[in-house]
């Protein structure tokens, strides 16, 4: 049986992980719109160039308090989820290339299955879920929903192939990613383990804006656009990943990870109306059951929570 959580922790969770939800929802239209203007690597780059930046004066501080030991273990503990965030973010930065923002966000959410089961592989805590028939039920319904939505390998309103493998591969990555968090980096405060990932993340990422990403682009941005870039870093980067780490902490991954199901929602509301995008019938239908499985991944999720 997993520790008992408090009500007043839960309620933190929640109101954690609604407060990163409301930042993601509105980072892909953001993202969507600079497709047009630099390519991937080079808003990958440039976005977490922001994003680490903005928390170094907070690493700074809270290294210089420990002794050099504590400072290379927490360095090593940032290390994989690092990686893992790097990979993820890789694929977040390329698919609005290949996705619509709706398609994207409902996508992305493929991730709960696989942070359920890499938990289930590497936290204890999460074990006992994997015993509970109502778990297994809402993983069967989202994976097959999933699928659906992307019928016979066939292109649908928004999305291809190489969109969905793009967001497979995005799922998957974000799937470890959450649980490292969980088991590396819940000893330390939010900002201080993701202002660590970020600076590792940040560093790799900016290497591939300039190995591969033709950087000079952003010189022909204007004003405006510089200040979307840099308030998509500070929403989507710096503030949401804190608030979700602490969602994690309090939550576990499994349960903070179904809680992103609204995004797919919100981002549709705001590209109907920003974008003019629409879902096909057929999309909103494996969506629901999408959102449906994953809640149901939730509810079970509650039942074993103390």
């Amino acid at each position: 049986m997993t520790p008992t959580i408090p009500s007043r922790s839960w309620l933190i969770g929640i109101a954690a992980m609604l407060t990163a939800l409301f930042f993601w929802s509105v980072i892909p239209l953001i993202l969507i719109y600079f497709t047009h203007l630099i390519d991937p690597w080079t808003a990958n780059g440039s976005r977490y160039f922001f994003a680490a930046a903005f928390w170094v004066p907070f690493v700074l501080r809270s290294m210089r308090q420990k002794t050099p030991a504590a400072r290379r273990a927490a360095w090593g503990a940032a290390l994989a989820p690092a990686v893992a965030h790097i990979l993820s973010q890789m694929f977040f930065g390329i698919a609005p290339y290949y996705n619509s923002a709706t398609v994207m966000n409902f996508g992305c959410r493929l991730s709960i299955p696989f942070a359920t089961l890499f938990g289930f592989w590497m936290l204890r805590g999460e074990r006992p879920l994997a015993r509970v028939p109502l778990f297994w039920f809402g993983l069967l319904i989202a994976l097959g929903s999933f699928f659906l939505m992307f019928a016979d390998g066939q292109e649908v309103a928004g999305a291809s192939v190489r969109g969905l493998l793009v967001l497979l591969g995005f799922a998957i990555s974000w799937g470890l990613y959450v649980v490292f968090v969980r088991r590396n980096l819940s000893a330390y405060p939010a900002h201080l383990a993701y202002g660590l990932v970020s600076l590792l993340t940040g560093g790799a990422l900016l290497v591939l804006m300039f190995a591969v990403g033709e950087w000079r682009a952003l010189a022909a941005l204007n004003l405006t656009q510089w200040l979307w870039l840099i308030l998509s870093a500070l929403l989507g980067l710096t503030l949401g990943h804190v608030f979700y780490y602490r969602a994690i902490r309090i939550m576990g991954p499994i349960a903070a990870e179904s809680g992103m199901l609204l995004i797919p929602f919100q981002t549709a509301v705001f590209a109907a109306l920003l974008l003019g995008e629409r879902m096909t019938a057929g999309q909103w239908v494996a969506g629901l059951f999408l959102v449906l499985g994953c809640a149901v991944i939730l509810r079970a999720r509650f039942k074993v929570r103390g």
